[in-house]
């Protein structure tokens, strides 16, 4: 009886996000600017980072989240609630990440600046301090090596902390496949940063 109780709330309260996601949607294809300024205040700082990590360019991410929102607004009349508004959002912020990739072909080094961006934070001892700069830097390129969709899986799962689920349908993939990509790029990660510990130390 809990149990069933328990499915019961969590439908309920299921239901009750997708009507919420329904009503804002709607609210803002029919114009309420109001509603659409929520919205970006609620998703702003988020796609920001996402975008961040993905492009590692401060200047780049910047004009691509721009570019997201305006189509957000244009495109909101055709979202139909088939899942979580929060979803299709991040689903249209990694398409354009993605491809933003693949069309300027990004490969660039990362500044130390990106460190506070994925909330890096250096050791207190002094005598470390260049060390620990030195490994978020390489970190940061090895993150940045990635294939794009390796980079989006992890970036997803690690930084923004959404489940494989979550990350699966804003992919437009399995779960098994967000498992594959993420524990590949860890796998990529893990390889290249074994090659500059060497260097290191």
């Amino acid at each position: 009886m809990q149990f069933a109780a328990g499915a019961t709330h969590v439908c309920s309260c299921r239901l009750f996000i997708m009507d919420s996601d329904r009503l804002a949607a709607k609210r803002i294809a029919e114009g309420d600017h109001s509603a659409f300024e929520r919205l970006f205040n609620q998703y702003h700082l988020k796609i920001l980072n996402l975008c961040y990590a993905i492009l590692h360019n401060r200047h780049d991410a910047e004009d691509l989240v721009q570019d997201i929102f305006v189509e957000i607004y244009s495109s909101i009349g055709t979202y139909r609630a088939e899942s979580k508004l929060s979803t299709w959002i991040y689903r249209i912020a990694v398409n354009k990440a993605i491809n933003y990739i693949r069309k300027r072909k990004i490969r660039k080094f990362l500044s130390l600046d990106f460190t506070d961006a994925l909330d890096y934070q250096s050791f207190e001892q002094t005598d470390w301090s260049l060390l620990d700069k030195q490994y978020g830097y390489h970190l940061h390129k090895a993150i940045d090596a990635l294939p794009a969709k390796q980079k989006t899986a992890f970036v997803l799962f690690m930084y923004d902390e959404l489940s494989q689920k979550e990350i699966a349908g804003i992919m437009n993939c399995s779960v098994s496949a967000v498992e594959v990509l993420v524990h590949r790029a860890r796998g990529n990660i893990t390889k290249r940063m074994n090659n500059i510990d060497k260097e290191i130390f």
